[in-house]
This record gives C-alpha cells, structure tokens and sequence, in this order.
C-alpha cells in the first residue's frame, strides 16, 4: 500500500472515522467515496449541538474542530481548522467560490490544503459554496437574541424553574409557582365546568329531541286530563266529522289535540251521529268526555220550531230561549220588518216565512239574527219549489196563496197522511157554489182574535176578514208557518168530491160530502171537547 509521509492512507481514514466524525446523517457527497460515507455534512454546518465520539468536543461546529487526527500528517495543511460561527440566515446565502488550491495533490490524489481552505470558507469541499438550509427563526437562537431583554427574561425565568435540572426552591420562587398553579387550576376547572355544561345540554336536547320523536311517531296523541275547567261555545257546522270536529273542539281549547278526539271519535259508533249546532263545553277536556258531551246535547244550544205554529208563539219561545224579556222578539219583527228579507208578495207580513225547522242558538244571538234566518230559510223553499209556476193547477193564482193554504192545512190537520184529502176539500169548498165558496174554519177565526173559544157573535161577525164562516175564499194572509208536507199536499191535491174535514183526534180525520153528515161529525167532536154545537152553524159553542 502507497503511504504518504510515512503514514498509510487506509489509516487516516479509519482514524478521522473513528475520532470523532459520525457515520450516519451526512449528505451523500464529500471528498470521495470514501469520505462521503465518513461523516462530511454537504451544506454548510447544522445549527444543532451534535454529539461527539472521541477527541471531538461538544458544540461542533461552533467549538473548533482540531483536524489534526492520529496517523494524519501535518505537513501540508493547516494545523486546525476553525469554522467561524455563522449567523443564521434568514434567506438562503449565495453560494461562495470554492477557494483556489495552495498547491497540487498529494499521492493519494487529494488536495488536503484546498480541501482545509474550502471547510474554512464554508464550502462544499466537493462542490462549492454550501448552502445553509432554509429554516424558520423560532426566536430562539442564541447567535441573535445577545442583548435581548425577553430573551434574557426568559432564561432567567428558566433558570428559576428548573432548567438545568434544580429548581430554585427560595420563598419568592415558590410563591410565584403556587400562584402559577392557582391560577392553572382556576382555568382548568373553569373549562372542565364549561365542557360539562355543554355536555349537559346536549344530552338534554338529544334527550328532549327523541322523547318528542317517539310521542309523535309512537305514542299516545297529546289529551287532557281531569273534568275541564270554565265554558266555552263550540260549533259543529253541517257536514263536519270525526277529525273536522276535532279541529273545532282544539281551536276553541276544549281538546289538547285533534288525534285524540279521532281516535276516541274512532272507538265509539254513535260519533256519526253527532248533530250541527252550538254546543256549550268546557275547556280542557280529556277527548273522550268531550265526544260523550256533544252527544248528550244532542244538537247543542238550539231551539226547534214545529210546522204550524203562528209567528205570536214563535216570538214567545225565542224570548224563552234567548232569556229575553217577554215581547222583545215581537217589537224587533215589527219594528225590522223591512231588514228581514221578505219577499215583495208578503206584502210586509212576516206570518207564513219564519221557516219551522232547528236552528242554532250561539252565546249573544240577537233575535233579528234568529229570524232572518228563517225568513232566508222560507224564501229559499219557496223559490226552490216555483210556487208561482205550480199555483194555477191547484186553482189558486200565486205563490201567497199556496203559502196561505198550506198553513191552513198545516193548522187544522195533525196526520199528514190526511194533507192531501184536505188540500182537496178546500178547493172543493172555494169552488162549490153550495156552501158559498166558504171555507167555514174554526181556526183562521181563532187566529185572528188570538184564542180557541169562539161564541156565536164571533162566528157571526162579518167584519173580521179572518172569518171564513162568512167571507168567501181564503184569508188575507196565512195563518201559521207551513213546511214542506203541507205545500206538497197544495199543489198535489187527492181526488175527490169532500166538502167537508174534522180532525178528531191527532191520528183520526173525519171527511163528509154532504152537511148530514158533516153535522154528525162535528157533534161528536164538540161533545168529546166538553163544548156546545150549533146545528144552524155547524160549530162547537162555549156553554
């Protein structure tokens, strides 16, 4: 093997291996194959401490390295070589020229002097200037922060707590550490608070959030509980059922919820039943109470009017119902009789147009309320049926007379299977020259003097229009409110030759052809009645 002044080159190169260069971590070029897996960094010096093996002391590169080894000859290089510490670069430093040779290679090959020149400028001793790795400024380095107060501050502070490994143990020391400490505990247990806080309300919410999932998608609908408290008006309108209702009873709050009325609506049959009208309940009620209320109302808050009776009654019994004082409802007829929609044939005469059916009774009606409905009521029928246009085939030349007829029939019958007789015998007696085109009825008399109980001066008194005894044809206006049997038995009459009718009894209707026999008919009813008859005029008389 060649040797250079004495010395093998193998063992230089163990030897500078062995002294103190590390083996692992270096970039991948250097002097030569050799050298490059030996331990020569390519870019510059790190800015780290690293640890050092034999003969290298700490802090490299910022302690001098001695590149004088054992087995490593002098003789043309420097006897050390000292890196001048570098300050760290912000920006990447332009490479520096690689350093001219002090003179040639040596038997191995290398240029040792140029090689020492090239690691003391800072250059790649292969291939030129290093360049020093770009790294951000922690503000920790101590090349820049000499004469820094924070910095100084800081390592003060370190050196209080501990940074060497002791702590300072004096009393001002320990004093600002159990201060440091309380004031970590405050914040964590400020924060450990805040987290269960939150924690907690996202239980509750989840929590709240599925109760409300299953009550809506699995369990019973919302009800009330209990026998309800105060009073309330709910209208069930024509038509409505089951969850309609429902909707009626919930917006008045009478249920907590239209499911639970249909559901109790569901479990029981006679719900189908319910009836329109106004009914009084209470509020909050369980759903079930309330469907078992609207059908023992049976129609709720509401007034009937039967067919036949007169417009003096009527009046009478809206008083009654709406708590009005005795003749209110007759004073608002009379005085409003303009403003209840009667038609222009009525002549102003409401008697004959209070339509006899239900109506509805809401809390605070006023009695003009309650009779243009059944002034609108009759009308419509009216209308509907073409009065007019049906009036001649029944001998009769309008509408007011078809009306006027009807509540005749309507007041003197009771069975409405006898209508159509009867219509027959009042257009028998209007066009029968026999008994003068007299209808000779006890009840438009009664009408007009406003009682049963005739004496033989009213029957005789001419002067009363009402009195058919004696004036022929029809009265001037009808004398009670018919419906819809009574009209249809008007204008489809039976046939036959009767001129005379009595009722006997609510289920029994006496009719006669001759005055024979219609005397004997009227006898025995006077005699049932307690009353006296007259054999001249046919009637029952008062004893």
């Amino acid at each position: 093997m060649q040797t250079q002044h004495g010395m093998p080159q193998e063992g230089y190169q163990q030897g500078y291996q062995h002294q103190g260069m590390p083996q692992q971590g270096y970039p991948q070029q250097g002097f030569d194959q050799g050298y490059q897996q030996q331990g020569m960094p390519q870019h510059g010096y790190p800015q780290q401490q690293m640890p050092m093996q034999q003969g290298m002391p700490q802090g490299y590169p910022q302690q001098q390295m001695p590149m004088q080894q054992q087995g490593v000859p002098q003789q043309g290089m420097p006897q050390q070589v000292q890196p001048q510490p570098q300050p760290v670069p912000q920006q990447a430093r332009p490479q520096a020229p690689a350093p001219e040779p002090a003179s040639g290679p040596g038997p191995d090959g290398i240029d040792w002097e140029a090689e020492a020149a090239a690691l003391e400028s800072g250059a790649d001793p292969v291939g030129g200037a290093a360049e020093p790795e770009a790294e951000e400024w922690d503000g920790h380095h101590e090349d820049e922060h000499h004469g820094d107060e924070g910095y100084v501050e800081e390592h003060a502070e370190a050196e209080q707590t501990g940074f060497l490994g002791e702590q300072d143990e004096s009393r001002e020391a320990q004093k600002k550490r159990k201060e440091k400490g309380k004031k970590a505990g405050r914040r964590n247990g400020g924060a450990c608070l805040l987290v269960a806080l939150v924690l907690v309300g996202l239980l509750g919410g989840a929590g709240w959030w599925g109760y409300g999932f299953y009550q809506k998608n699995f369990g019973p609908p919302p009800d009330f509980t209990g026998d309800g408290t105060g009073s309330v008006q709910v209208e069930v309108k024509p038509g409505a059922v089951g969850g309609q209702i429902g909707l009626a009873l919930k917006n008045a709050g009478v249920v907590k919820s239209v499911d639970a009325f249909a559901k109790a609506c569901d479990a029981e049959p006679k719900c189908s039943t319910i009836q329109p009208g106004f009914y009084g309940m209470k509020k909050e009620m369980p759903a079930a109470a309330a469907l078992k209320e609207l059908l023992d109302q049976a129609g709720g808050a509401a007034i009937v009017f039967p067919e036949g009776m007169n417009s003096s009654e009527i009046y009478a019994k809206i008083d009654d119902k709406l708590k009005l004082q005795k003749g209110t409802t007759a004073g608002v007829a009379k005085a409003q009789v303009n403003q209840l929609g009667l038609p222009a044939y009525a002549n102003g005469n409401i008697e004959g147009f209070l339509w006899p059916t239900r109506y509805n009774i809401a809390d605070g009606m006023k009695p003009e309320d309650l009779l243009k409905q059944m002034v609108k009521n009759a009308t419509d029928k009216y209308a509907a049926a073409n009065l007019d246009g049906q009036a001649s085939k029944a001998g009769l030349k309008s509408a007011y007379e078809v009306v006027i007829e009807a509540s005749i029939l309507q007041r003197e019958g009771n069975n409405p299977g006898d209508f159509a007789k009867m219509a027959r015998t009042i257009q028998n007696r209007l066009a029968s020259d026999t008994v003068h085109h007299t209808l000779g009825m006890d009840t438009t008399l009664q009408y007009s003097l406003g009682r049963k109980e005739l004496t033989s001066k009213d029957i005789n008194d001419g002067s009363n229009k009402f009195n058919t005894y004696i004036n022929p044809g029809l009265p001037p206006t009808p004398i009670s409110n018919p419906g819809d049997e009574a009209l249809n038995a008007v204008l489809n009459p039976a046939d036959g030759k009767w001129l005379y009718f009595i009722a006997m009894s609510p289920t029994n209707t006496l009719f006669a052809e001759t005055d024979k026999e219609h005397a004997a008919n009227v006898e025995a009813y006077c005699k049932a009645a307690g009353q006296g008859f007259d054999k001249v005029g046919l009637h029952c008389t008062t004893k």
